[in-house]
């Protein structure tokens, strides 16, 4: 699934189109009405965690990659396309993914303080609303996109890595600091992950996430699809720790 780092990224790949009027508009999606977008100029692009919002005079058309979205920017992929823009310079084409027709104005729709990689994200307001998940293990709360717009499972897998967290622990097992660690690793990892975006090197950037042995203690890393959601896990048992309830 695309993360957030990955939707802006694309932001600053389709900038190039920001000023151009809308000549034609094709796909299947069934949720844009063509005839209000044709015609358009498309004045600005923001992103909002996994979404990306493009916007014109009068509407702003939103699109999620889901699992499997594709997009294309003057060219083409071999599978359906969702949506399909048209621009003075070029093309830019969607598939595989969700698309939405927005009329209302974004700051009543989306709360960009829960948002990871913007100016406005609230590290407090994402500690207090984690709190308020206590018996949610921690490998489901990351995904929380109420919570920590923009992070999805291999920011996840890092983070909790990189803070010595086994992904099982359960959330009010947690002590505080530790989950302001996290929440901090959350911005930083995301943030790296841009950069990995921007110079080709995403692999490179991964150091469990879709990986064998463990770089700390080169033991075999466990893999497995953990917590509610079932999303897959990378993690180490000996370095990362799992939390129980404190007793006595």
């Amino acid at each position: 699934m695309p993360e957030g780092p990955q939707m802006v990224f694309v932001k600053e790949q389709t900038e190039q189109f920001i000023g151009q009027v809308v000549l034609e508009v094709k796909g299947k999606t069934r949720n844009i009405p063509f005839d209000l977008v044709k015609g358009q100029e498309l004045t600005q692009i923001k992103t909002f965690g996994k979404e990306i919002l493009f916007c014109f005079q009068e509407n702003v058309v939103r699109v999620h990659l889901m699992f499997f979205g594709k997009y294309a920017i003057n060219g083409e992929v071999n599978r359906p396309l969702e949506l399909g823009l048209s621009f003075e310079d070029g093309d830019l084409n969607f598939y595989a993914c969700d698309c939405r027709y927005l009329q209302e104005p974004l700051e009543r729709m989306y709360d960009w303080s829960t948002d990871v990689l913007s100016e406005s994200f609230d590290q407090e307001k994402a500690l207090q609303k984690l709190m308020r998940q206590p018996t949610q293990l921690i490998c489901d709360a990351l995904l929380d996109q109420n919570i920590l717009a923009g992070v999805g499972n291999g920011i996840k897998n890092e983070v909790l890595f990189r803070a010595r967290l086994h992904p099982e622990s359960q959330v009010d097992h947690i002590p505080e600091a530790i989950l302001r660690s996290i929440i901090q690793e959350c911005v930083t990892q995301s943030f790296r992950y841009l950069d990995s975006k921007r110079e080709g090197t995403v692999k490179e950037h991964w150091l469990v996430y879709q990986q064998k042995e463990c770089p700390r203690d080169h033991l075999p890393l466990r893999k497995e699809k953990i917590g509610k959601g079932q999303r897959s896990g990378y993690f180490c048992e000996k370095c990362q720790v799992l939390f129980h309830p404190v007793t006595g």
